[in-house]
């Protein structure tokens, strides 16, 4: 079965040059960053809600305690490897970079939420 399976998905699949894939991607990648400079600048709101939800996504953090001030220590009892990997991946979701210092000094949501449109508005104002 899985021969067959094979064997009819090589056929039909669809040469398609590197060349153009790669394209696409980069397309693809432009206009997300665009869509995030849109959406996101001033829009601090829709930040924030994208926030908790990756924070709510970590299973060290309790998903019904995780508000826009609630202290990722105190309140979340998530000790420092957690905040790191919480930095790590907002900077990944919204393309910037934190610093380790001001990392240490965000904690909660809403100090997260306020850097990331801060740190946007700067870098736009900056083009």
């Amino acid at each position: 079965m899985h021969c067959i399976r094979s064997s009819i998905l090589q056929h039909l699949r669809l040469r398609v040059p590197v060349r153009s894939v790669l394209l696409l991607e980069k397309e693809n990648v432009f206009i997300s960053k665009m869509n995030f400079t849109t959406e996101h600048d001033g829009g601090q709101d829709q930040v924030l809600s994208k926030v908790i939800e990756l924070v709510k996504k970590y299973d060290t953090a309790n998903a019904s305690k995780v508000t826009e001030t609630a202290d990722f220590k105190k309140d979340l009892s998530l000790d420092s490897l957690d905040r790191v990997e919480i930095v790590m991946a907002i900077e990944e979701e919204f393309s910037v970079e934190i610093p380790d210092e001001k990392a240490d000094k965000l904690t909660c949501c809403a100090d997260i939420a306020s850097f990331i449109v801060s740190e946007t508005q700067s870098k736009a104002s900056e083009s």
